[in-house]
C-alpha cells in the first residue's frame, strides 16, 4: 500500500464511491486498488469499466490518517 493508493481511494470514496472509466486509458492504477481488494470492476462494454468502493475499500480510508 502507498499514499498513491489512499489518495486515490479517498478521491472515489467521496465521488459516491464509483469512477467510471472510458476509452482506451491507463487503469493500472484502480487495477491495484482492485489487487488489494478495495474496489471491485465492472466491465460495461468493451472500452469502459465501472468501479465500485467495497466494504474493505472504506474501512481503510476511515482507519488511516492522511498522508502529507
Amino acid at each position: 500500500m502507498q499514499g498513491e493508493d489512499l489518495k486515490l481511494i479517498r478521491q472515489i470514496v467521496d465521488s459516491d464511491g464509483r469512477k467510471y472509466t472510458t476509452g482506451n486509458v491507463d487503469r493500472s492504477r484502480y487495477d491495484r486498488l482492485v489487487d488489494l481488494g478495495w474496489l471491485t470492476a465492472i466491465k460495461t462494454n468493451d472500452s469502459d469499466v465501472e468501479y465500485h468502493v467495497t466494504d474493505r475499500g472504506r474501512a481503510v480510508t476511515s482507519r488511516e490518517t492522511p498522508t502529507p
